[in-house]
């Protein structure tokens, strides 16, 4: 068993190249082909606050960040280019864990790693830079939402609804096929670039990925857009397992779904959306249950203010 220690930063950096050949690798600064409209994200993920290393394989861990990454250039309307990496190893680590884990951040032939950083630490983390290209189109806005708006989503929320505590238990004692499921559901995101087009074709404007939950991010669309937002939560789809708690599931996070503004006067977009609200004159969120309307503060993941 080969430590990141054995071989040293060289010996390490050799090992990726190797592995993973990139046409500028060794360079000081990445070549990329000319962008129409660049649209550039970038997410930090450190183990003991957005993932274990023990929760699935580390190829799996990897394209896991990796889609959470991308989510952010789809929400904007782009197409995936390419991804920079800066990773912050410990000299303890194991070679084969690093070099697998590379292996799932190098899986998406769209999106290459052109290059990145490493440096030793403490906690094993990465940061991830990926830059995508709108091409001719307009870039999808938080801010372009119009009070008579009807607000879509592309698909059930509440994927994380209990997953981290299952992984927990899933150390002590064998899980569940039903819980087996829904962890895998919720190590396995995927980017909803699938749904671009479409939102395209029926002539979106405003949109944002829900991965800090659907109440969070319907209070973002309010006010970068100045108006207010209405859930009717009867209206959201929720993941199997949490059919009977919708208002947790809108606040658990992690759904990497696209949240989008349609104007009333164009068609559905359809198959596969789903209808959850509407946007009106005014500011905040307020969501509608059973004749029930609650007006709400901003709900959702938020790294300070989390309790672990």
């Amino acid at each position: 068993m080969k430590l990141i220690r054995d071989i040293g930063e060289h010996g390490f950096i050799r090992a990726l190249r190797e592995r993973f050949p990139m046409e500028t690798a060794g360079d000081d600064a990445a070549v990329l082909a000319s962008l129409e409209t660049p649209v550039v994200t970038t997410d930090s993920f450190f183990e003991g606050t957005h993932f274990y290393r023990w929760w699935t394989s580390p190829g799996k861990t990897a394209a896991r960040l990796l889609e959470a990454t991308l989510s952010d250039i789809a929400a904007m309307g782009g197409e995936p280019r390419s991804v920079l990496s800066s990773i912050v190893v410990p000299p303890d680590m194991e070679l084969d864990w690093i070099l697998e884990f590379y292996s799932g951040l190098t899986s998406r032939v769209d999106c290459p790693v052109v290059g990145g950083e490493t440096v030793k630490g403490a906690v094993f983390g990465i940061t991830l830079t990926a830059i995508g290209d709108c091409g001719s189109k307009k870039p999808f806005l938080r801010s372009a939402v119009k009070p008579g708006d009807t607000l879509w989503v592309t698909g059930p929320v509440g994927r994380a609804l209990d997953s981290p505590e299952l992984l927990e238990k899933s150390r002590k004692q064998q899980l569940s096929t039903d819980e087996i499921t829904q962890t895998e559901i919720f190590l396995s995101p995927v980017a909803r670039f699938d749904a671009v087009p479409s939102l395209r074709c029926s002539g979106v404007e405003a949109a944002i990925d829900i991965s800090d939950g659907l109440f969070s991010e319907c209070t973002h669309l309010s006010q970068e857009s100045g108006v207010r937002i209405t859930v009717e939560l009867e209206r959201v789809p929720v993941v199997p397992y949490a059919l009977n708690r919708a208002a947790e599931a809108c606040s658990a996070g992690e759904d990497f779904e696209l949240l989008f503004a349609l104007p009333r006067s164009l068609p559905p977009p359809g198959r596969g959306f789903y209808m959850v609200g509407s946007a009106s004159q005014g500011s905040g969120l307020a969501v509608t249950e059973k004749g029930t309307v609650t007006e709400l503060s901003s709900r959702g993941f938020d790294h300070f203010t989390r309790k672990n």
